[in-house]
């Protein structure tokens, strides 16, 4: 996973449809390794968060809109992080 920069809420929209992963570094997330993954799913026109806390015993997956995730991610723009969906994918 790299940092990167967004320029706005249209670019994270282009990101996630373009199948990218985007993960918001916290120190609440040390389960997925401090971070919250999110993606888009264009069959289902949704886009998922996985999340799991510290205390948490499994992963929890929330659903949004894409809308509301760019939303959500942009208040987290400081924080994100880039890769392929699929780990082997190079995303340098």
């Amino acid at each position: 996973m790299r940092k990167i920069d967004v320029e706005d809420k249209f670019q994270i929209k282009q990101l996630l449809y373009c199948d990218c992963v985007l993960g918001v570094k916290d120190y609440r997330y040390r389960s997925f390794g401090g971070f919250a993954f999110w993606w888009y799913d264009k069959q289902r026109d949704i886009c998922s968060c996985c999340e799991a806390g510290w205390s948490d015993l499994g992963k929890k997956v929330v659903h949004y809109s894409l809308d509301k995730a760019a939303k959500i991610l942009w208040r987290y723009r400081r924080y994100l992080f880039l890769r392929g969906k699929r780990l082997s994918e190079d995303t340098r």
